[in-house]
This record gives C-alpha cells, structure tokens and sequence, in this order.
C-alpha cells in the first residue's frame, strides 16, 4: 500500500505546475487547482505513516526526517484548506495564518524528506540508485519552497512529486518480483 500511496501522490504532485497553469487558463485563477492539491500531500502523508508503522524507515535520523515531513504534510493540508476553502487570510490578513501554515508544511516536509533520504544513504536499506534521486529531488523542492524562481523553481517542484514516485516505484519493485522464480521439477 505504501509504494502506491507514494507513487500516486508523487505522479500528482509532479503534474502541480502543469494543474496550476491549466487553472490560471480555464478560469482566470489557480484556486481551482489549489482546491484540489491537498490529494497529493495526503498521499504522500499516508504512505510515508505506513513505512513508518511497518518498521521500514532507516535509524533515527529517518525516523526523525519522517516525522518531521509527516507534520509538513499535516501543515501542508491545513494551511491549503485555511487559505482556499475558510478563506482565514482575508479575515486576518495581518497574520495570514494559513499562507504562513502552507509554507512552513512545504518546507518541513522537503527538510524532512531530505533527512530521510540522507538516513537511508547512511543506513544502506535501500540501494543507492534509488535513494539518491529522491534526496536530490528532495533539496530541489527545498529550494523550490524557499522562493519564487519562475519556470526553475516550478521544474525542481515538479522533480520533488517524481522522487516521490521514484521512490515509491522503487520500493514496489523491492516487495514485487518482476521475474518470479519457476522450478524446474
């Protein structure tokens, strides 16, 4: 189930800077888009809690990255729903608590997917080929998070959504032979 929810939530958090564009031109607006973004870090959330419950999270450097990217996702979904279906920023426009949530989730989360990426370096539970596209998408969407860089930035945070699925993809193929052993009775 992890792999899936990973994979999913990676292939539609990649698609996001395609969602916002297509938004902006059907309806003048990327709201519509942002209504519906909160799936993807959902995903991720979920198939990150059960690596973590299934015990498949490296040391505790990737125990910590992990909790840590799971309070991201859960920032990241209530600053998104404070700010585009309570509207709490036109109420408190000083403070702009949910814009200041939705932030500090997207950097928790790449910070924390970041570390867990580097725990898995370290610890050797996955191979590297896997791990290393993943923690470098991973900074990519740190640098993505920290400020507006256009069409570059929009490209690392498409990249952060295909670590995602890579690392999903690859731990599916961990759990899933693709050639399956025959006997030769």
């Amino acid at each position: 189930m992890a792999p899936a929810c990973l994979v999913a939530g990676g292939v539609l958090w990649a698609l996001s800077p395609l969602g916002i564009h297509l938004s902006e031109l059907g309806f003048k607006s990327p709201d519509l888009f942002w209504k519906l973004f909160p799936s993807a870090p959902l995903l991720l959330g979920l198939g990150l809690l059960v690596l973590y419950l299934g015990r498949d999270v490296p040391g505790r450097l990737g125990k910590i990255g992990a909790g840590v990217a799971l309070i991201g996702v859960l920032l990241v979904v209530v600053g998104d729903v404070g700010l585009f279906y309570l509207h709490l920023d036109g109420h408190y426009i000083a403070t702009a608590p949910a814009w200041r949530a939705l932030r500090l989730g997207l950097v928790l989360l790449c910070a924390g997917s970041t570390l867990l990426g580097v725990a898995a370096v370290r610890k050797k539970t996955i191979s590297l080929w896997t791990v290393l596209p993943f923690t470098v998408t991973s900074l990519g969407g740190f640098v993505a998070v920290l400020g507006d860089q256009g069409s570059f930035g929009a490209t690392l945070w498409a990249a952060f959504g295909f670590g995602w699925a890579w690392l999903g993809l690859s731990l599916f193929a961990r759990y899933v032979p693709v050639f399956p052993r025959t006997s030769n009775t």
